[in-house]
C-alpha cells in the first residue's frame, strides 16, 4: 500500500516520520510512505525552536480561497506523482485533504471523470474546515464557526507551550491532561444532528465523503470537535473510529502503535478485497 504522509500545520515532514514511526516500524515492505512538506514555510511555533529551525504550513493564510490554492497544489503534486493508495495526514493537513476530496465530487457531480487521487485516507486528529463546507453551500452555523474558533486558539496556546519537541514525540509530559477548558465530553460522542454545531442530517447524501477512512482522535484534544465532525463527514459503513485518548499528537504507548499498525493492515486488505 502506498501511503502519502502530510505533516501538520507549522511542522515538517522530517516531523512527522519521527511521529509516524513506531508504528511504520511494525509494518512489512507492502507498505510505502512517501513524505512531503506543505507548500508554505513559515517560523516553528515559538515552543518548538529548540529542536526545529525550519517548518512548513499547508495553507499561506485563513480562508477558503487560501484553501483552495493549497487543493491544487496537492493535486498538481498527486498528478505528477501519484496515484496512492492512501493518504495519512495529521492535524491541519486533513483540511486541504478533505476539501480536495468534497470540490473532486462536486467536480464528479458536474461531470467530470477525473479519478480519484488516493483510494482511502487515515485522518490522525483531523482537522475539518467550516469555510470549506460554507463554501459547497452546505449549512454551517454560527455556534460552529465560534467553536472552531476557539479549538484553534487552545491549541495554538498549548503547542506554544511546549518547551521540548524531542522529547514531547516520546511522551506528552502532561502537555495535554489539563482538560478544563475543553469544549467537549471525551466519553461521548455526539449525535449526527448536532455535532457542535453541524447538523449532518441535513447534508444531502452526497456531500459525504465515500472512500474508505480512519480516524484516530484523542479526547484530550481540543480538535476533537473537529476530528468527529470530519468523521461524520464520512460515509459511516466505511470508516472506523478510534480513540487513542491522547492529545494533539500521535502516541507512543504500545498498546495504541498496535491499534494504528492493525487500521492500517485491515485498511490495505479492503482495498485488496475484489468489489462485491
Amino acid at each position: 500500500m502506498r501511503t502519502l504522509m502530510l505533516h501538520g500545520h507549522s511542522t515538517s515532514s522530517f516531523i512527522f516520520k519521527a511521529q509516524s514511526g513506531p508504528f511504520r516500524a511494525k509494518l512489512g515492505n507492502s507498505f510505502q510512505w512517501e513524505f512531503i512538506d506543505g507548500p508554505y514555510s513559515c517560523p516553528p511555533p515559538r515552543g518548538l525552536k529548540m529542536v526545529m529551525w525550519k517548518a512548513y504550513k499547508w495553507m499561506e493564510k485563513p480562508g477558503v480561497e487560501s484553501i483552495k490554492k493549497s487543493v491544487q497544489w496537492l493535486q498538481n503534486y498527486i498528478d505528477k506523482h501519484g496515484p496512492f493508495d492512501c493518504v495519512c495526514c495529521f492535524s491541519k493537513s486533513s483540511s486541504v485533504v478533505v476539501a480536495l476530496l468534497l470540490y473532486h465530487a462536486r467536480e464528479v457531480a458536474n461531470g467530470s471523470q477525473k479519478p480519484l487521487p488516493f483510494k482511502s485516507a487515515v485522518f490522525i486528529n483531523g482537522n475539518l474546515e467550516c469555510s470549506v463546507l460554507e463554501d459547497l453551500g452546505l449549512p454551517v452555523t454560527q455556534e460552529a464557526k465560534e467553536i472552531e474558533r476557539k479549538v484553534e486558539d487552545m491549541v495554538k496556546s498549548k503547542v506554544d507551550a511546549m518547551s521540548n519537541l524531542a522529547s514531547s514525540l516520546v511522551k506528552p509530559q502532561g502537555l495535554w491532561d489539563d482538560t478544563s477548558q475543553l469544549l467537549h465530553d471525551p466519553d461521548e460522542l455526539p449525535e449526527p444532528s448536532d455535532c457542535f454545531g453541524l447538523d449532518f442530517t441535513s447534508f444531502p447524501p452526497d456531500a459525504f465523503i465515500s472512500i474508505p477512512t480512519v480516524h484516530m482522535y484523542g479526547g484530550k484534544d481540543p480538535i476533537f470537535t473537529s476530528s468527529i465532525q470530519l468523521a461524520y463527514l464520512c460515509d459511516p459503513q466505511k470508516r472506523v473510529m478510534y480513540d487513542h485518548q491522547g492529545g494533539h499528537d500521535v502516541p507512543r504507548t504500545p498498546d495504541v502503535v498496535a491499534d494504528m499498525t492493525s487500521a492500517f493492515r485491515k485498511l490495505d486488505q479492503q482495498l485488496k478485497a475484489p468489489a462485491a
